[in-house]
């Protein structure tokens, strides 16, 4: 029983700093999202969370133990994975959609710790830190449950979109497929059918170089256009992207070793914490986006024709993998 006390202890600890580390990241996370009910839902919470600190510094007066916490690992890796996703996300549906995924994470590591503690203090014939531990676990599951009621609430709304979306699409390409008819007709009617044979050849010929137009610089260093994404590989490009829109390369803090500054990033001030990334040199940064063959996957502008900081680094690889996919990718990566 001193042993199952002692491991009580540790938890309800270890939930303590969790709970603190949490109280931290809520409001900044808050200000990423745009949907007004999710931020209601994480401002809520927050609230939430400060009645919960105080339950768990109760229990552990209760236990005759000091108030200290113990450094939660778990709590800070969750917290550290939603804001990479900040980063890498512009504001609107996606990020919003992709922030409740990771409250969620925090709400089943939560309630998975405040279960066992609940079970522990239940052992041990403590019912005064057991009852505290299962009214927070009441409030983890109940948060858990609204979170998911707006996830698929928030994905009901883009299922009826799409529909619409795609019989837009439909009837743009119906009128150009129109268009398309009588140009061929009327080439027919003035030359016979191999007058609508030339024809053909000219347009197919004027969209081959349309399309290589746009395709890029047509050195292969990029390719896409539009609102949709392309993959950069050249030095310039690359920096002449970024800069645009106030970018400077970075590392993420942590992640590196003796000789290696870690994981790459483009910082985009006010989107990520400064004790999240390090500035470096353009230099530095090509260094290792070259020794690690990487490429830079972007987004010039937004569904919406507004100028977009989306960004991926993925290997060579697959972007290669990617625009092997051809029209179909770039129409999916534009939406």
């Amino acid at each position: 029983m001193e042993q199952l006390q002692e491991l009580l202890v540790d938890e309800i600890r270890d939930i303590y700093d969790a709970e603190k580390q949490l109280l931290k990241a809520l409001p900044r996370l808050t200000k990423a999202i745009s949907n007004p009910e999710i931020k209601e839902s994480f401002t809520q919470h927050l609230e939430v969370t400060k009645n919960q600190v105080a339950r768990v510094e109760q229990c552990l007066e209760l236990l005759g133990e000091k108030v200290k916490s113990k450094p939660c690992r778990a709590m800070k890796g969750l917290i550290e994975e939603a804001q990479e996703h900040v980063q890498e996300h512009e504001k609107g549906e996606v990020l919003d959609q992709v922030l409740i995924a990771a409250a969620q994470k925090v709400e089943h590591y939560e309630i998975a710790a405040y279960g066992t503690a609940r079970a522990m203090a239940k052992s041990l014939g403590n019912k005064e830190a057991m009852n505290l531990l299962q009214e927070t676990l009441r409030e983890e599951e109940a948060q858990d449950k609204g979170l998911t009621n707006i996830a698929l609430k928030l994905q009901r709304e883009i299922g009826r979109a799409k529909p619409q979306m795609e019989e837009e699409s439909s009837g743009r390409g119906g009128a150009r497929g129109g268009a398309k008819k009588k140009v061929a007709a009327k080439g027919a009617s003035g030359n016979g059918g191999g007058g609508a044979r030339s024809a053909s050849k000219r347009a197919s010929s004027s969209g081959a170089s349309k399309s290589n137009g746009r395709g890029g610089n047509g050195n292969g260093k990029s390719s896409g256009s539009g609102a949709g994404s392309r993959v950069l590989t050249d030095r310039e490009e690359i920096q002449q992207w970024a800069e645009e829109r106030g970018a400077h390369p970075a590392c993420v803090r942590g992640t590196g070793n003796k000789g290696d500054i870690g994981l790459l990033r483009l910082d985009f001030p006010g989107f990520t914490g400064e004790d999240k990334l390090e500035e470096i040199s353009w230099d530095e940064f090509f260094e290792k986006f070259e020794e690690r063959e990487l490429a830079l996957l972007v987004q010039d502008k937004t569904a919406r024709g507004q100028k977009s900081n989306f960004n991926k680094l993925v290997s060579k690889e697959t972007a290669a993998e990617a625009g092997s996919g051809g029209g179909r990718s770039r129409r999916a990566g534009g939406r």
